[in-house]
């Protein structure tokens, strides 16, 4: 088994490292390998390489991926919401001087 982490809090690694070639008369054998967290290296000379993945995990990957999205769509909605709070009052602030100048926050 070769000891090459894939990310640093999922701890999937890379069981085995393939090429295309051997994968096509040994694809019993990786299809093993790739079990749970441990995941297969497809190397090719012609493409960029690949991963040979259980679907189990690629799965929570997906479903993680997807809860980090929404995550963030919501954070960011939140933080636009704030920002037009902001927007409707800046007129008024400018007009009651609220507001300072470049030159007055920096000065300080």
């Amino acid at each position: 088994m070769l000891e090459c982490t894939l990310g640093a809090s999922d701890g999937a690694r890379v069981a085995r490292k393939i090429t295309a070639t051997a994968l096509r008369g040994n694809l019993k054998s990786s299809l093993k390998a790739a079990k749970g967290k441990e995941v297969v290296l497809i190397e090719n000379r012609r493409q960029p390489s690949k991963y040979l993945v259980d679907k189990i995990y690629f799965d929570e990957l997906m479903r993680e991926r997807e809860s980090i999205a929404a995550t963030l769509e919501i954070l960011a909605d939140q933080e636009l919401a704030r920002l037009m709070s902001l927007a409707k009052t800046i007129d008024a602030d400018v007009k009651k001087g609220r507001l300072l100048t470049m030159e007055e926050v920096f000065a300080r």
